[in-house]
């Protein structure tokens, strides 16, 4: 079997599993669920086609309060009927973070992919509620992704940020990430960067 094909039916099977990060146990540890200030974070994984209205309207409230202004002034616009349309696709997986109250603080969408010829979890969001920004919840979810990709063999985990948003490089350098090979050069006069953390 080619790579290529190797690699396709690879993301193919992982984006089939029902739950692999419960499969795996990719979550932290309990001891290791806490907030700066020692709040135990729990969690809900879910595909998107299983979530109900109500949860699909927070998460697309979250993201406008946290990134319509940045969308606003980028070279891509903001769409709010392109990003509904991309969170509530079927091949979109959710790991959703609430607080010791069961109150919901933030969530990644995650997809198996197939990214410039390697198996990719491609992280499409990482959203967290301004009063919970800082405290260590955007880095227990961005762990989660990569030990699932880790548990399913995926080469990376990939994300595209804003090359203006200087709080989610922070971030993204910060949990190890640097610019990926296919990140578009600066020549080219795009304002976003790909950064990816190899895996395996």
């Amino acid at each position: 079997m080619a790579p290529a094909d190797a690699n396709s039916k690879m993301v193919k099977k992982a984006s089939k599993m029902k739950d692999p990060i419960e499969t795996f146990k990719c979550l932290p540890e309990m001891e290791e669920r806490k907030t700066g200030n020692g709040e135990t974070i729990t969690f809900r994984t879910a595909w998107s086609t299983h979530l109900d209205n109500e949860m699909h309207e927070w998460l697309m409230d979250l993201f406008n309060r946290n990134m319509q202004q940045l969308y606003s002034q980028s070279q891509w616009g903001y769409d709010p009927v392109s990003k509904k349309n991309e969170l509530q696709a079927t091949t979109a997986r959710f790991i959703i973070a609430y607080n010791s109250k069961g109150d919901k603080v933030g969530y990644t969408h995650y997809r198996f992919d197939v990214d410039f010829a390697r198996p990719v979890v491609y992280c499409y969001e990482i959203q967290v509620e301004p009063t919970y920004q800082m405290k260590g919840v955007g880095s227990l979810l961005l762990h989660t992704l990569e030990n699932l990709a880790k548990k399913t063999s995926m080469e990376h985990v990939v994300a595209t940020v804003f090359a203006f948003n200087e709080k989610s490089l922070g971030f993204f350098h910060k949990n190890g990430y640097t610019t990926d090979d296919s990140c578009p050069d600066e020549n080219q006069g795009l304002d976003y960067l790909i950064l990816s953390k190899r895996i395996v």
